[in-house]
């Protein structure tokens, strides 16, 4: 397994893995309506522009198997609204199969090292409630701050923020 930073060329297996994942992560918690429209070629698209045009210091990261397959992604930057902390991770997902390895805590930790160098010094993001990641977020350092309702598709669903004062302990041991 290997963690690099993302180039354009990745587009279509982020967009894979980015689609795989919410049908996954999010089966029961969302409605099979909205997840059965989140398609790999609309994931793509996104990935395009988001590529066309980052957020402040946006960086991204890909895990790849044994293949070259992209297995997994996280991507951070500059916090997109105003905030106690100054830096967040927008996304990480990781294909079902290769979950528990290890790999999520090698992705977060790439981001937030990077984003250290970049001087930012706090860390937060937003995990669905119900999300088994949040677990993963707290066993890397993240602590649940407050929540906010949110929608996706037809439903209001509740988001938590969870959150790290120091960047530097991000994924450590």
């Amino acid at each position: 397994m290997k963690i690099r930073e993302a180039t354009a060329s990745d587009i279509d297996g982020i967009a894979f893995v980015h689609a795989t994942s919410w049908k996954t992560t999010y089966k029961g918690l969302i409605s099979d309506e909205f997840l059965d429209n989140f398609t790999v070629e609309a994931r793509r698209k996104r990935w395009i522009q988001n590529f066309e045009n980052p957020n402040k210091d946006e960086v991204m990261y890909v895990a790849e198997d044994e293949s070259g397959m992209i297995i997994g992604f996280a991507n951070g930057g500059a916090r997109r609204e105003p905030d106690l902390y100054d830096a967040e991770l927008y996304a990480l997902y990781l294909l079902k199969e290769h979950q528990g390895k290890g790999l999520g805590k090698q992705l977060i930790r790439s981001v937030a090292q990077n984003l250290l160098k970049k001087n930012y010094s706090s860390f937060m993001t937003w995990v669905l409630v119900g999300n088994p990641a949040i677990h993963f977020y707290h066993s890397v350092g993240g602590e649940s701050i407050s929540s906010i309702e949110v929608k996706i598709g037809n439903e209001l669903l509740e988001e938590i923020k969870i959150g790290w004062q120091d960047i530097r302990g991000i994924g450590i041991d």
